[in-house]
């Protein structure tokens, strides 16, 4: 069976990607927070992102390169073309990557994620010689959504509501630059965000400090086929920090999960972020997995 590669283009093959991935058992890496990771600026551009077609017009494998988190996400459909598919991914991968080296004026390393229980993933990876090991990593923290704490009040002049449309990405941009201490997100990101399939302007939060300005966010992401849901991204600004703004969101968008169906929700920090594991522990979330990493030079640095 012969396959076709097509680069991806933003919302008009969004549709195209989603109806692939929501096939991936959640061991997959990004199955709920693929439309977040889409609406990046750079792989809008049509030269980080490409999706492979089979004779029956059917998606069957999805790769990106994505810029803003130095690391590749990948989704291959099993099936016939799966060793085709694989084969294709990868030396379209390490094509850009060497693109990518050359754009830079000096190589980097590239990396891969997977999950700790994910030993099919990992193997695959270091086969296409992804051996590098990284510091970095994500924890996976879970919630079973039956018994879930009150939601605390905020201080005298907070205020949580949803964020409100495209009219406040910019404060929102500026808001999560400062939260992760990043020049990463855009208004552009921010606004294709919300024209996602799944996203839900009620799971947009955002609280306002007494003076008005934006104090904290968190978005979810709600399966309802998997009865699953995600947190992602969640940040405060710093001069709000050690009020519980955080655990306020974190227990606010729990119970609209459950109210939607959901029975789990989970949210995947970076390791090093202690101050939301300690918010996500104290309104019952456990630890769970490790997400590790694993790299590779496609050209050696001089």
């Amino acid at each position: 069976m012969t396959i076709t590669r097509h680069s991806f283009r933003g919302e008009g093959d969004m549709l195209k990607v989603f109806d692939l991935v929501s096939s991936f058992p959640l061991v997959s890496r990004h199955t709920l927070d693929l439309p977040w990771r889409l609406s990046a600026p750079v792989i809008n551009e049509g030269h980080d992102g490409s999706f492979w077609i089979d004779t029956n017009g059917r998606v069957v494998g999805f790769a990106a390169w994505q810029y803003y988190w130095a690391a590749l996400d990948f989704f291959i459909l099993p099936g016939p073309t799966k060793q085709e598919v694989e084969a294709e991914i990868f030396a379209w991968a390490e094509g850009r990557m060497r693109e990518c080296d050359v754009e830079r004026g000096y190589p980097l390393p590239y990396w891969v994620e997977f999950r700790d229980d994910d030993a099919e993933r990992l193997q695959l990876v270091k086969a296409h010689g992804f051996v590098l090991e990284d510091n970095d990593s994500y924890t996976l923290f879970q919630h079973a959504l039956d018994d879930l704490a009150p939601v605390p009040e905020l201080s005298e002049g907070f205020v949580l509501r949803p964020l409100m449309g495209e009219q406040e990405v910019a404060d929102y941009a500026e808001l999560h630059r400062l939260a992760f201490e990043s020049a990463s997100m855009t208004s552009e990101w921010r606004a294709r965000s919300l024209c996602t399939p799944q996203y839900r302007s009620d799971l947009d939060l955002v609280i306002c400090a007494p003076d008005g300005l934006l104090a904290a966010f968190c978005v979810g992401w709600y399966d309802p086929g998997r009865h699953v849901a995600q947190i992602e991204p969640i940040g405060v600004h710093p001069r709000f920090r050690r009020h519980g703004l955080a655990r306020t969101l974190l227990l606010t968008m729990l119970h609209r999960f459950k109210l939607y169906g959901a029975t789990s929700a989970f949210i995947e920090p970076f390791s090093a972020n202690m101050p939301i594991h300690r918010a996500s522990e104290a309104v019952g979330f456990q630890r769970v997995h490790t997400i590790h990493r694993l790299g590779k030079w496609v050209n050696q640095p001089v």
